[in-house]
């Protein structure tokens, strides 16, 4: 099995992805676990299920990103 490091911008921030309780996803970028929670908490105001919050790799967020944009066609 090939390891694929974990997606970074360059503000030194991963990609974490996420899904709402009751159905959808997002994603927001940020240096940690509690950077995220506290972004999504003050940019949303739907409930996050915590339990699918998790980083990615480049190739899990480019399929994100597709089955994301499959979902609005």
């Amino acid at each position: 099995m090939k390891y694929e490091k974990l997606y970074k911008n360059s503000n030194g921030e991963y990609r974490y992805l996420f899904n709402w309780i009751g159905g959808g996803f997002n994603d927001v970028w940020a240096k940690n676990k509690r950077d995220a929670i506290n972004k999504i908490n003050s940019n949303y105001t739907l409930e996050v299920n915590m339990s699918t919050l998790r980083k990615c790799t480049k190739t899990q967020s480019d399929k994100w990103d597709r089955d994301g944009y499959l979902a609005t066609c």
